[in-house]
This record gives structure tokens, C-alpha cells and sequence, in this order.
């Protein structure tokens, strides 16, 4: 094991086997035999192959890192402490912030005479029980096992190697690939009737991902702050039913927002100090 982390790149290759290999091998088999990707058994298969980011996270941390590497990793899944207030601000209210703006544009400039619709969200709000089921669904199907991986480790190797600008192109290529097979499964996307755009989606994983990096470089490499950061944008995505024009916006202010960051704090760490916080291995 010891000489095969030792060729080249082999910590990202062992991490895009879990995160890649293993998801993908899952639900190639919900997608081969045309099973719903919610009903038996298909969502068996389903939630099998999330687990890849959350295995490559913990198994190539272990792998490279040893004992140091898990306790570093578990440590940044669970204390708050690590994220400066000013950060939690940011990482909670990011998302709803652009999204509002996205829809208050809409409204102003005629794009559409219903940016939003709330009837979703009202049902939502009127049952607590139903409320709170939608949130576990959301927090537990994305934000947790992905945020394990993406910024538990890839992250970290990335930047190893490249800018922290570049390693956010690099690990936003690596999770838009990684949702791929889901487009060709059976009724993933029906309760959004339908795939998303193309490029909007693109947009919402690439360009986000700098958003990942600059709070991650800013937050003391937390990943509790990326899995918050991750399921707040999940949430207001799909909580919110926003008009095609509205989403469409959003997606638009998403670039704007990355290139200001990417000029304030600039490319090589998104840091206003120029210094990328390091991992102990």
C-alpha cells in the first residue's frame, strides 16, 4: 500500500476510485436495469453509490494521513469552533442573499410576473413533521456524504498541487462528472420535473466551487462549514420553486460573485493573507 501512495498522484487517482468507481458502479446498475432511482430496489442501489465521496474522504485520509489524517478530518466534520462568526454569516446566508436578489431582478426588470412560487414552501411550513423530513432528506442525500470527500479531502490534494482557483475548477469538474449517471436514471429528477438545465447546472457545481474554496480557506478547513454551505444551496434550490427566469439569474450573479472574489481575494489562495491553511500530513 505504502508503494502504491507513493507513484504519482495516486491520492487523487484512490480518491476518484471511491468517489467515481464506486458510485458510478452502483448506479450503473439502477440505470442498466431501468429501476426508479426512490422505489425498491433501485434506491438501494441509489444511496449505495452516494456513499463514494463520503468513503473516498475517510479512506484515502486514513490511507495518506493515518490516525493523524482521520482525527483531522473528524475534528473538521464537528467543531463549530473552527468557522470565525463573520464566516458562519456568510456560509448560511450566501445562497438566499443571491437568490432574493436573482428574483428581486426578475420582478423589476418584467422577466417574469412570478419569480418565485411559495405554494410548495407554504405546505412545507404548515407541517413541522413534513418540514422536518424534507430537511434530513436534503442534508442527508448531498451535503454530508459529498462534503466528506470534495472538500474533506480532495480539496486539500488539490491544493497541494495547483492555486486555489484552479483547484476549485479541478474539484468542480470532478463532482459535475460524478453526478453524470444520474441524468440517465429513472425518476431522480421528477420531483424537479425534469434535468436541470445544462448550463445553469454546470454554473451551480463549477463556479460554486470557488464559492467552497474561499470559505474553506477562510474557515479553518472545516467541513461542517461546507456541508452548511452545501445544504444551504441545496435547500433554497429546491424549497423554493424560482421561475426558469429567476434561476436563470441567479446563476448569472453566481459568476458575477465568483469573479469578485476570485479579484478581492486573489487566485493563488483565496485568502486576503495569501496563506492557504495547510493540512497535518
Amino acid at each position: 500500500m505504502n508503494r502504491l501512495l507513493g507513484r504519482p498522484n495516486a491520492d487523487l487517482w484512490g480518491f476518484l476510485l471511491f468517489s467515481h468507481g464506486w458510485s458510478w458502479f452502483f448506479w450503473g446498475i439502477v440505470v442498466v436495469t431501468g429501476w426508479e432511482a426512490f422505489t425498491y430496489p433501485g434506491v438501494v442501489f441509489l444511496v449505495l453509490g452516494g456513499t463514494g465521496p463520503l468513503l473516498g474522504g475517510v479512506v484515502m485520509s486514513g490511507l495518506v494521513g493515518g490516525r493523524a489524517g482521520l482525527r483531522d478530518l473528524g475534528r473538521r466534520i464537528v467543531d463549530p469552533r473552527l468557522v470565525p462568526a463573520r464566516w458562519w454569516l456568510i456560509t448560511i446566508l450566501l445562497v438566499p442573499v443571491i437568490t432574493a436578489l436573482a428574483a428581486a431582478l426578475v420582478a423589476v426588470l418584467g422577466f417574469s410576473s412570478q419569480p418565485v412560487d411559495l405554494a410548495g414552501a407554504r405546505e412545507l411550513l404548515a407541517s413541522p413533521t413534513a418540514l422536518f423530513a424534507y430537511v434530513a432528506f436534503v442534508l442527508v442525500l448531498g451535503p454530508i456524504p459529498e462534503e466528506i470527500g470534495w472538500r474533506g479531502f480532495l480539496l486539500d490534494r488539490c491544493q497541494q498541487r495547483w492555486s486555489a482557483l484552479v483547484s476549485s475548477v479541478a474539484v468542480g469538474v470532478a463532482w459535475l462528472t460524478w453526478h453524470l449517471p444520474l441524468f440517465a436514471m429513472v425518476g431522480y429528477f421528477a420531483a424537479a420535473g425534469g434535468p436541470p438545465e445544462p448550463f445553469r447546472f454546470t454554473i451551480g457545481i463549477v463556479v460554486a466551487s470557488i464559492f467552497y474554496t474561499w470559505l474553506y480557506n477562510n474557515a479553518g478547513r472545516s467541513v461542517l462549514a461546507a456541508i452548511v454551505f452545501h445544504f444551504s444551496q441545496n435547500f433554497t434550490g429546491q424549497f423554493f420553486d424560482l421561475a426558469a427566469e429567476t434561476r436563470t439569474v441567479q446563476s448569472l450573479l453566481f459568476v458575477v460573485v465568483a469573479v469578485i472574489i476570485v479579484a478581492g481575494w486573489g487566485q493563488k489562495s483565496l485568502r486576503r493573507d495569501g496563506d492557504r491553511p495547510e493540512p497535518p500530513y
